[in-house]
């Protein structure tokens, strides 16, 4: 069954290309959107000077843009006294700049359309922390809070600012860090095939398992559909239960 409103739509998504993006992207295609991906190497969204050429080149193809999905993310493991100032500022420029500027170059072409959707991909790290993840953790919050403080300036104007929470979900970023925590923290994480019973991610999950890509792509499809009209300023967790603990 369709979701409506979906049909038609311009949509950018960004991390296209791989995991939760890839998903998305195909979801919305099916769902009837005409979907512009950015991903690496022809959009790095670390190159913040750049993002509103990008989206501007998508609103001058297409007449304007309906929906944003800033999906995109990228991840250091290690404790704060691990972490270098040029890791931290790697995270955040596109963890949490990145998505700043996509919604502030969107939000126009948005407006001038009379409405949109924007969905921010965060994390479960929003709502609770992880060891060995002190850069990520923080710039997933802190997209949360822009998310919610979003929404509340630009509710009036017709234009919707959701998130997901995402628990762990088998994609290839996944599958790196749990090799790298492994590798940093043996003790801790120990060499066990990940996602099995044996794995302690998996363990910490009520549901005991990851989530597949296509089921985050369902509830950011659902959330940037008038489906959820009545929802702004919502950080989803979509994650097997792992914060309801």
């Amino acid at each position: 069954m369709a979701l409506p409103g979906l049909a038609g739509k311009v949509a950018i998504v960004t991390g296209s290309a791989h995991g939760i993006g890839e998903a998305v992207v195909r979801r919305l295609r099916e769902e009837g959107c005409r979907v512009h991906g950015f991903d690496l190497p022809e959009v790095d969204l670390a190159r913040g000077s750049d993002i509103l050429g990008h989206v501007t080149r998508v609103a001058e193809l297409e007449g304007g843009i309906d929906l944003l999905i800033n999906n995109a993310g990228v991840t250091y493991i290690g404790d704060l006294l691990e972490t270098s100032e040029a890791d931290l500022d790697r995270v955040m420029a596109v963890n949490l700049k990145a998505p700043f500027l996509l919604m502030k170059a969107a939000i126009p072409f948005m407006k001038k359309r009379g409405g949109g959707a924007i969905v921010n991909n965060t994390s479960d790290q929003a709502f609770v922390g992880k060891r060995g993840s002190a850069a990520y953790g923080a710039s997933k919050a802190a997209l949360a809070q822009l998310t919610k403080s979003a929404a509340l300036d630009w509710a009036p104007h017709g234009i919707r600012v959701n998130a997901v929470a995402p628990g762990s979900t088998d994609t290839p970023m996944l599958r790196g860090v749990l090799h790298d925590l492994h590798e940093k923290y043996p003790a801790v994480f120990p060499a066990v095939k990940a996602g099995t019973s044996e794995d302690p991610y998996v363990r910490d999950i009520p549901q005991r398992r990851f989530a597949h890509p296509d089921e985050i792509a369902w509830a950011i499809a659902f959330l940037a559909s008038s489906a959820a009209s009545f929802m702004t300023g919502v950080v989803l967790p979509v994650d097997g239960g792992f914060v309801a603990q």
